[in-house]
C-alpha cells in the first residue's frame, strides 16, 4: 500500500472516530435519554396551587409494553390533592388512551404510595389515610376501578395503623393474593377480602416502626424493612420467623427505604451514613445479607458500600433496583448548602464495587431546576433503560408554590 492511500484511509479513519464520539458519549449508561420527554424529562404540570393543594409522585411500575404508571397525589377543586394514576408512553408522551385523557383520580381512595401491577394487567395501590386507615385499590388496565375487587374497586382497613407513614410496597403472591406493608403487614385475597388464615383477620403487627419495604421468598416467608434499620421476617401465616436474625429480627446500618430480593435468597438493603465524620457528610449505602440473617462479606466490602455523590456533602438514597445483568442502581437526592438538590445515581457491579463505565466514575447528578426535590420512584424498563419519579418538586414556570409529577429516563447501557 503506497503512503498515499495510507495517508488517506488514516484521515478517513479520524474522521471517523470524530464523527462517531459525540455519539458514542452520548450513549454512555447513565446518560440522559433524548428520546424520553424533552432532553430525558418530562414534566406533568397541574397549574397554580396554593396550600398543601400540591402534587407530588410517589412510584412507578413499568407495563410489559413498556408504557409507564405513576401514582401519588394532585390539586383538586377542594383544595386537598386527590388520588392520581398516571400512564405515560414510551416516549415520554401522556397515554391519553388510560383514564380521563390519560390520568385517573380517585377522590374517594388515599393518596397512594404503592403501585404495582398483576400478571393480568390489573393495577394495584396502595396508601393510607394520615395513620388511620389503609386503602387499597384496584384498576383495570384502561383504568376504571375493578368492580370485583373488595367493595366498588376499593378496600379500607378501618383500622388505627399507629403510624402515618406511606405504604412501602405491594406484593402481589403466585396465589393472587395481594401483601401490603405499612404501619401493618395486610394480605387479601384475589378478590380483595382480608384472608383470614394471615395473622389476626387478615392483618399482622409489624415489629418496630412501619415497614420501609417488603419482598416474598419463594417459600412463601416475608421480609419487611423500616426507617430505623429494622429488617423482620415472618412465617407465611404472619408470625415471626425466629429462624431468622435474632428472633425473627435483624439490624442494619443506618436507615433502609428500599429492599430488593436477589435469585440466591441473598438480599439488599439501601439507605444512607456518614461519609465523613469531621464534616459530617452522608453518603449513599448498601449492604447485601444472606438468607440467614447475617451480612454477606463477599459483598463489597464487609458486606457493604458507602458511596459520597462528588460536590454534595449530603446524599441520601431512597430506591434501587437490578438490571437484567445484575448491575445495582441506586436513586436518591444529593444537597450542598451551594446548589438546590438534585437527583442523585449510583450504579454498582453485582459484586458491590461502583460500576466506572455509568455516569462520571460510577455516578450521577441531575438538577431539575428546583428548590424542593424527594426522589422516591425507580424502575428498570424491559430494555434496561432507567426511569425515577421526582415526588415532591416545583415546576416552571409557577415557582416554588407550584409542584408537578417529573420523570427521568436515563440509558442503561
Amino acid at each position: 500500500m503506497n503512503a498515499g492511500i495510507r495517508s488517506s484511509l488514516g484521515s478517513l479513519l479520524t474522521l471517523s472516530v470524530l464523527f462517531f464520539a459525540p455519539t458514542w458519549a452520548a450513549a454512555q449508561a447513565g446518560s440522559l435519554d433524548p428520546s424520553f420527554g424533552n432532553g430525558g424529562i418530562v414534566t406533568t404540570d397541574f397549574g397554580d396551587q396554593i396550600n398543601g393543594n400540591k402534587a407530588s409522585a410517589a412510584a412507578i411500575a413499568i407495563q410489559s409494553d413498556g408504557k409507564i404508571l405513576v401514582c401519588g397525589g394532585v390539586p383538586s377543586s377542594t383544595g386537598f390533592p386527590v388520588a392520581a394514576v398516571e400512564r405515560y408512553n414510551t416516549d415520554g408522551s401522556v397515554d391519553t388512551s388510560f383514564g380521563s385523557s390519560g390520568i385517573v383520580t380517585t377522590p374517594q381512595l388515599a393518596v397512594p404510595s404503592a403501585i404495582t401491577l398483576q400478571a393480568d394487567g390489573k393495577i394495584v395501590v396502595a396508601g393510607p389515610i394520615e395513620g388511620v386507615e389503609l386503602d387499597v385499590a384496584r384498576y383495570l388496565p384502561n383504568g376504571t376501578l375493578d368492580s370485583t375487587f373488595a367493595t366498588g374497586g376499593i378496600f379500607t382497613s378501618g383500622l388505627n395503623l399507629g403510624s402515618a407513614a406511606p405504604a412501602s410496597a405491594i406484593v402481589i403472591q403466585p396465589d393472587g393474593k395481594i401483601l401490603v406493608a405499612d404501619g401493618i403487614l395486610l394480605r387479601l385475597l384475589s378478590d380483595g377480602q382480608t384472608d383470614p388464615s394471615f395473622g389476626s383477620g387478615g392483618e399482622a403487627t409489624i415489629v418496630g416502626r412501619s415497614a420501609t419495604a417488603l419482598a416474598l421468598l419463594p417459600n412463601g416467608k416475608i421480609l419487611t424493612t423500616s426507617s430505623v434499620g429494622q429488617i423482620s421476617r415472618y412465617l407465611p401465616n404472619g408470625s415471626l420467623d425466629t429462624s431468622f436474625g435474632v428472633n425473627g429480627q435483624l439490624a442494619s446500618p443506618g436507615p433502609i427505604n428500599a429492599m430488593v430480593l436477589l435469585s440466591t435468597g441473598t438480599f439488599l438493603v439501601d439507605g444512607s451514613l456518614i461519609t465523613s465524620i469531621s464534616e459530617q457528610n452522608t453518603g449513599f449505602a448498601l449492604f447485601r445479607y444472606l438468607p440467614t440473617g447475617v451480612a454477606d462479606a463477599t459483598f463489597a466490602r464487609h458486606g457493604g458500600v458507602v458511596t459520597s455523590i462528588p460536590t454534595f456533602s449530603t446524599a441520601s438514597a431512597s430506591a434501587f433496583a437490578l438490571q437484567s445483568s445484575g448491575d445495582v442502581v441506586m436513586l436518591g437526592t444529593a444537597n450542598n448548602s451551594a446548589a438546590s438538590p438534585v437527583f442523585a445515581l449510583a450504579r454498582y457491579t453485582p459484586s458491590g464495587q461502583l460500576d466506572t463505565t455509568f455516569g462520571t466514575g460510577g455516578t450521577v447528578a441531575t438538577s431539575l431546576g428546583t428548590g424542593t426535590l424527594t426522589a422516591p420512584a425507580l424502575a428498570i424498563q424491559p430494555d434496561g433503560k432507567i426511569v425515577a419519579a421526582a415526588g415532591f418538586t416545583t415546576t416552571v414556570p409557577h415557582g416554588e408554590f407550584d409542584t408537578g409529577f417529573k420523570l427521568a429516563r436515563y440509558l442503561g447501557q
